[in-house]
Order: C-alpha cells, then sequence, then structure tokens
C-alpha cells in the first residue's frame, strides 16, 4: 500500500506516519518512482504504535528530547549573545540618524525664522514710510473754475401749441 493509503487508514497524516517511521526504523520497499510501499505486516507494527504510543517510544522520546534541550541551550545563548549585540547597534545607528535629522530640522527653522524675520523688518520700514508720507501736510487744490454756470439754469423753450401741430 502507499503512504497516503496507510495513513488513511490509520486515521493519521502522512508526516506522523513517516515520523513512525524514521522513529522505528522500519525498512520499507519502494516501487519505481521511489514511493514507500508498506506490507500487511508493516501496517500491523504501525497500529501496534497506534494502540501503544506510550509504552513503544518513550525511551526514543526522552533521548530526543534531551538532545532537543542541549542543542537549543547552546544554539539560543550564542543567537541571543548575536541577537543582543546587534539590536544594540541598530539602536545606536537609529538614534545617530534621529539626531541628524533632529539637527537638520532645527538649522531648516533657525533658517526659516531669519528670513521671516527679515520680511518684517522690510514691512516695518515700509510702513514707517507710508506713514510718514500720510503724515506731511497737503497742498490745498484751487476748485475748478467753471464757465457755463448760466446756460445750465435756462430751461428749454416750449414750443407753441401751433408750431408743435404743424411740425416746425
Amino acid at each position: 500500500m502507499s503512504t497516503a493509503a496507510v495513513a488513511k487508514s490509520l486515521g493519521v497524516s502522512r508526516r506522523t506516519l513517516m515520523r513512525w517511521v524514521e522513529q522505528l526504523n522500519l525498512e520499507l520497499a519502494k516501487n519505481e518512482l521511489g514511493h514507500y510501499q508498506f506490507s500487511d505486516a508493516d501496517i500491523e507494527k504501525l497500529k501496534q504504535i497506534q494502540e501503544n504510543t506510550d509504552t513503544v517510544l518513550p525511551q526514543q522520546k526522552e533521548q530526543q528530547s534531551r538532545k532537543a534541550i542541549v542543542m537549543t541551550k547552546t544554539v539560543d545563548e550564542d543567537k541571543m549573545v548575536e541577537l543582543t549585540n546587534r539590536i544594540e547597534q541598530v539602536e545606536q545607528s537609529l538614534q545617530r540618524k534621529a539626531d541628524d535629522v533632529v539637527s537638520y530640522q532645527l538649522l531648516q527653522h533657525r533658517k526659516e525664522m531669519e528670513e521671516l524675520i527679515g520680511t518684517i523688518n522690510k514691512l516695518e520700514h515700509r510702513i514707517e514710510e507710508l506713514e510718514s508720507a500720510q503724515k506731511r501736510p497737503e497742498i490745498p487744490k484751487d476748485p475748478a473754475l467753471v464757465f457755463d454756470h448760466g446756460q445750465a439754469s435756462k430751461k428749454p423753450r416750449r414750443k407753441g401749441l401751433i408750431s408743435s401741430i404743424l411740425g416746425f
């Protein structure tokens, strides 16, 4: 039987089935494509493992967990030291960059403020010029001479009744 069929018949995943095969060091036949082929005897052994998981493999589990603890402890300590050093370097680099950004922003703000102060000074000077020009005494202007006062007061003559009828 194939791996998928055996896993389905036992009600476990392929991964669990392959883990059991590795832990028991079962020698399985392979087909021409290199896939495992399970015999009836292999399936019976796997069924027994499934029923008695706690009694068949506890020594192997204990040995593997000890190896894993020792390996992870040494690897973890080395990795922790390395990661801690890298984190400190990144934090220092980040702090330097933040300081550089703040310094640049302060210089930009200072420049903008100096420009604004210059503009304000120009505006104050211009306001003073306008106010001093406004305070100068104005020369009174002579009223314009108007010569046609007499004609504007005359009313137009009315035409007589006869001339309006005849259209003269």
